[in-house]
């Protein structure tokens, strides 16, 4: 029951400051900018990440202490406080629409810092990383982090899979002995947001909210490497493989045409399926139910079969996934679609 506390504070404190947000973006004009590369015509303030991140920031720091007192708050402050770092950036990409250049440094010099604090990565399955173990934790972290970013391109996808995802995680933890409940407390912070997300979206998450989500889903299996097993590396790739396939093909497309890996552009996987005729809900419900799959499979490799067993189902749903996407790149190529329609949410 002190656990569906946490969980139902975070849930309050988001889903009660969302509306006073949206409100105060009206008044001071704080809207997403409409353009070409926006799916939206209508003002939407898109600071939906303040009504998510203190609610998790404050609930969580709460747990630690009443958990562990200070020791397990310090703990968790490289993480914590990089978390927020993160945040504080994207948040200000919000306002001010800082340089590709100058936002990648200050992601970079958040990143660093959990593995330089002793968070990371050993073992890829059987693998042992050694010296690659601190550069491969940054660039997980790093690559997550835009990875949420790319994907948070219509209504409730970013924050719907980062919900499934984390859940999927607190439910592995509580299944091998790990403390379910900072993960869960982030779920309560999301949910609160969704209500107001969904189609047609009230509110939207903001470069600092997505950035977060995508930095704090990078970060909490590093938290438990010791007790979950060197499949929790491959397993939490899994659980991010759609955002994090998305991006590769981004930069597979960007190279390809020899544009900068920094230039935006609207073939993402959301935009691919709005050309192909999906609408937003249609949208969602197809990745959910693709993401519950990858939760479900991922839940079973770490807490029901073995180190091998699991490796082989991990490398089974990348190779699905992979054929997925090629599935849908080219059919988007095939059909002709080079202009998405406007997005329909019914």
């Amino acid at each position: 029951m002190e656990k569906v506390a946490y969980i139902g504070a975070a849930f309050v404190i988001s889903s009660g400051l969302i509306p006073l947000i949206i409100k105060i973006s009206d008044l001071k004009g704080w809207h997403d900018p409409v353009n070409s590369r926006k799916m939206h015509t209508d003002k939407v303030p898109r600071l939906g990440n303040l009504g998510i991140v203190p609610a998790f920031i404050i609930i969580a720091a709460l747990r630690l202490l009443q958990a562990g007192g200070l020791p397990a708050l310090l703990q968790y402050l490289p993480i914590l406080g990089a978390g927020i770092f993160v945040f504080a950036v994207g948040l200000l990409d919000d306002f001010i629409e800082l340089s590709a250049v100058a936002k990648f440094i200050f992601q970079c010099a958040g990143c660093a810092v959990p593995p330089l604090f002793g968070f990371r990565w050993t073992h890829f399955g059987p693998l042992e990383l050694g010296v690659f173990s601190l550069p491969l934790t940054f660039l997980w972290l790093i690559g997550l982090v835009n990875a949420y970013n790319l994907i948070d391109g219509i209504d409730a996808l970013c924050g719907g899979l980062s919900f499934l995802s984390l859940a999927a995680l607190a439910t592995i933890f509580y299944m091998t002995g790990v403390d379910a409940t900072l993960p869960l407390i982030l779920c309560g912070g999301i949910l609160g947001f969704l209500f107001y997300n969904k189609p047609k979206a009230k509110i939207f998450l903001g470069d600092g909210g997505s950035q977060f989500l995508g930095f704090m889903i990078a970060a909490f299996p590093l938290c438990a490497v010791a007790d979950t097993g060197g499949n929790t590396f491959p397993v939490a790739a899994v659980l991010a493989s759609i955002p994090i396939l998305d991006t590769i093909a981004a930069i597979w497309r960007r190279t390809r045409d020899k544009v900068s890996f920094l230039k935006p552009d609207k073939a993402h996987l959301h935009h691919k399926l709005l050309a192909l005729g999906y609408s937003t809900a249609g949208i969602l419900f197809f990745l959910y139910i693709m993401q519950i799959i990858l939760c479900a499979g991922s839940i079973l490799i770490l807490a029901r079969l073995n180190d091998f067993h699991g490796f082989l189902l991990c490398l089974g749903l990348y190779a699905v996934m992979g054929v997925f996407f090629s599935i849908i790149h080219y059919t988007y190529t095939a059909v002709k679609l080079h202009y998405p329609p406007t997005p329909r949410y019914f």
